[in-house]
């Protein structure tokens, strides 16, 4: 169901001590609100899920209060800040109060500039990966690393948003345990997310984050679909990742490099942390600033990226009746298709890895029959 016509507050209500200024935006499942708290006389972003949607599946109450939960956790000048949590009975009412992001977010600032210079682009992923950094020391993976979930301040600071579907030790349930599964959005997803996005750790954000440096300075996202099922065959396919190169030569070759290797579809073979990723811009002398960039301009008509939810609510959607309000941001495509595709692909993986210890072992008796025979014992 889609909620997102409904209004919770309006201007000049009073709530829990905030005094309400003006909508910000809403979505299918809640808003969010400039507020200004009486007493301090400072604003914030109050985030509320609607009460009919905390009714109708508790799953979206889980995935509201983990945001909450792994946000407090974390402080850190590149993720925005949680000040307040709760549930106001009067109103059946789930909310957070967090800092007030000024600007827009990365997906309406490409609408505008179209592509970004390769050193502006690399600031911007330098500041998400040092997010990343702080995310990981408490076993944090993001896990819908878009240019969505990115916003960037006038002055040009960096905070990542939305840690929602985040997978956190010690915060498990439902939604973040469901085996193959998968979270994210399909153009950013990496390979192993795809698959099962329970087992996923942070080499899976610096894929996303890799395809989101590759979008930005680009012009594009690296695989391209008019559904869910045609990119994945292209991320989970053998061919390598596209070189950027073949789509904007003036990149400079060892950041194209970079871009290849945080990317690189076998997870073993990625750049390992966002630490380590820090590390390899500064090889090529791109490092951290103090004082980023500003002067950001955004095209606030910037459509979202469509959004892949888990497998078993793609499922679930066959027995939603044919006019039912849908949430604008759920990737329409086939269901029966995707699961097909990842049964189809998890067999083939299979087979390989079969064939290969077959070979593995034949090549084993030739030597070992090629030794007996060179020293006469056979």
């Amino acid at each position: 169901m889609n909620f997102g016509k409904q209004e919770i507050f309006h201007s000049g209500d009073k709530f829990r001590g905030y005094v309400v200024e003006r909508l910000l935006g809403n979505g299918s499942l809640g808003a969010v609100y400039l507020v200004r708290h009486e007493v301090l006389d400072t604003v914030y972003a109050l985030k509320a899920l609607f009460p009919e949607v905390a009714k109708e599946n508790e799953d979206y109450v889980k995935r509201f209060l983990r945001e909450a939960k792994i946000a407090t956790r974390i402080r850190h000048p590149n993720l925005v800040a949680v000040h307040d949590c709760g549930y106001d009975e009067a109103r059946g009412l789930y909310y957070i109060v967090m800092d007030c992001v000024s600007g827009g977010d990365l997906r309406q600032a490409l609408a505008f500039a179209g592509r970004f210079a390769p050193d502006r682009a690399v600031e911007v992923v330098l500041q998400v990966a040092s997010a990343l950094d702080a995310a990981q020391e408490y076993h944090v993976v993001h896990r819908d690393i878009k240019p969505e979930n990115i916003m960037i301040q006038p002055d040009g600071t960096v905070k990542l948003v939305d840690l929602g579907i985040a997978k956190a030790d010690g915060l498990r349930d439902s939604l973040c345990t469901e085996a193959e599964s998968v979270f994210g959005t399909p153009a950013y997803v990496a390979p192993e997310q795809a698959l099962d996005a329970s087992a996923v750790d942070v080499r899976a954000d610096i894929y996303s984050l890799g395809v989101v440096l590759f979008e930005m300075i680009a012009g594009r996202v690296p695989y391209e679909g008019p559904n869910a099922p045609q990119i994945l065959v292209q991320t989970l396919s053998s061919d390598p990742f596209p070189d950027i190169r073949d789509m904007n030569p003036d990149v400079p070759p060892a950041l194209a490099i970079v871009i290849r290797r945080m990317c690189v579809k076998e997870c073993d073979r990625r750049i390992a942390t966002p630490a380590a990723l820090i590390a390899e811009f500064a090889k090529i002398g791109y490092r951290l600033k103090d004082r980023p960039s500003g002067d950001v301009k955004f095209d606030r008509r910037a459509e979202s990226a469509p959004t892949l939810v888990s497998m078993r609510s793609l499922l679930q959607k066959s027995a939603v009746p044919v006019d039912a309000d849908v949430d604008p941001l759920a990737f329409e495509t086939e269901d029966v298709e995707i699961q097909d595709f990842v049964d189809r692909l998890k067999r083939r993986k299979r087979l390989r890895k079969l064939a290969s210890f077959s070979a593995v072992a034949a090549a084993a008796l030739v030597a070992a029959l090629l030794l007996g025979w060179l020293f006469g014992v056979i």
